[in-house]
């Protein structure tokens, strides 16, 4: 299992979690875990801050926090400089709650990360893996034997408190499973969630990649800058929704934003992975590209994979520039056809490609505008990921945090 090389985590990471709906009324259960929401992202770190984002009057944000201070929940760590008055106490979640332990896993390549409960980053790996290479059962001791030893370096005292895995299929929302990813077999069903608890020993989190992706890169946004739409696009493609309240939209079942197996032109007759005809993914995957360039530009070395094809596009090889630029204008189409729906804020591409490919932006780009209706374009922003591979580790943090910091789980575990 290749690792590859990735920039070091010393400067840590720190994301946010997305805006929390208010109701009228926020019960006495309710009230702790909006407390520790608004510490653990660093927008509320004292009692005064606490008062102005919550609008709860003094005294009883202080009797919520105190109670979180006694049970271990929140500490006090130095203290904020204010213009008026003596200094204000920082709150911060407790160190010892414990550690996040993240697994973003796409098709080929995996990144894992360990964060703490103020959603810092510490360490993260990248590594080249293909998950079809592999039983579910031993894909995942692999994955959880690589958190334990990461956790164990970062923190070896401190506990696994919860994590967060996602993988590249739609899940059922109900049953926390994936349903016939075509790019992952013997996985229909796979009771991930449970296998992953019993090795790591703390609560799991499933949700799909892109999905993942999408709140990661949503989580560094301003808060006036959704609803978003995130596009991955490797080995298969997948959009993941995010909608005006900073949460994914799953729809009914789990199934929303699967783009890649939606069939957008009549004339596409290619079969897909998953046994129909005129997919997505079958017109613009990067299998698919790397086919169309091999039909364009045949060699005697047929390349393997996505960075063979980016190799090509830096040497200027003309097959690999004509593909990467169908399969972006194919996208638009389909990226135009839910801007109209949806009218995104942002459109976020990622991917390997999508991080080296000018000529793929652009396609996508110039589609869209051209494709779309002008009130949809008119603020409409489309471009790479702003945290690129990290993105999928940031989103498995937020997930991670708000599922500890939960009434259901605060005082529970």
């Amino acid at each position: 299992m290749k690792q590859s090389a990735i920039p070091s985590a010393k400067n840590q990471w720190r994301f946010t979690l997305p805006d929390r709906p208010w109701t009228l009324a926020v019960t006495g259960s309710e009230l702790p875990s909006e407390v520790a929401l608004l510490v653990a992202s660093g927008k509320a770190n004292s009692k005064a801050e606490l008062v102005r984002e919550t609008g709860l009057a003094r005294s009883t944000v202080s009797s919520c926090v105190d109670g979180m201070l006694r049970r271990g929940v929140l500490t006090i760590s130095g203290v904020i400089a204010v213009d008026r008055g003596r200094p204000a106490e920082r709150l911060m979640i407790d160190d010892r709650l414990g550690l996040i332990a993240v697994a973003d896993v796409g098709a080929r390549h995996t990144m894992l990360g360990i964060a703490d409960m103020n959603m810092q980053l510490l360490a993260h790996e990248w590594h080249v893996i293909s998950i079809a290479d592999y039983a579910p059962e031993d894909f995942l001791a692999w994955v959880s034997e690589q958190l334990w030893r990461m956790a164990s370096a970062v923190h070896a005292d401190l506990p696994l408190r919860h994590a967060a895995l996602s993988l590249p299929a739609r899940i059922d929302i109900r049953e926390d499973a994936p349903i016939r990813p075509p790019i992952m077999p013997g996985w229909d069903a796979f009771d991930a969630v449970r296998h992953m608890q019993d090795a790591l020993g703390c609560p799991v989190s499933v949700e799909n990649d892109t999905n993942i992706r999408a709140l990661g890169d949503a989580a560094i946004l301003p808060e006036d800058e959704r609803p978003i739409i995130e596009v991955k696009i490797g080995t298969g493609i997948g959009g993941g929704i995010i909608i005006k309240d900073g949460r994914i939209f799953h729809g009914f079942d789990g199934s929303a934003g699967e783009i890649g197996h939606t069939s957008y032109d009549p004339r596409n007759r290619k079969r897909c992975a998953c046994g129909q005809v005129g997919c997505l993914e079958a017109q613009a995957s990067v299998p698919a590209m790397l086919r169309r360039m091999q039909e364009l530009s045949p060699t005697a070395d047929e390349p393997a994979g996505v960075e063979q094809l980016i190799e090509r596009l830096r040497d200027g090889n003309l097959g690999a520039e004509q593909a990467v630029r169908e399969a972006g204008e194919s996208i638009g189409v389909m990226v135009a056809t839910l801007c109209n729906i949806l009218n995104p804020r942002h459109i976020i591409v990622s991917g390997l490609i999508a991080e080296a490919s000018d000529e793929l932006l652009t396609a996508i780009r110039t589609t869209v505008y051209k494709t779309a209706r002008p009130l949809t374009t008119r603020n409409l922003s489309i471009g790479r990921s702003p945290l690129g591979r990290l993105a999928g580790l940031a989103g498995g943090v937020v997930l991670a945090t708000q599922e500890t910091l939960s009434p259901e789980r605060l005082y529970n575990e």
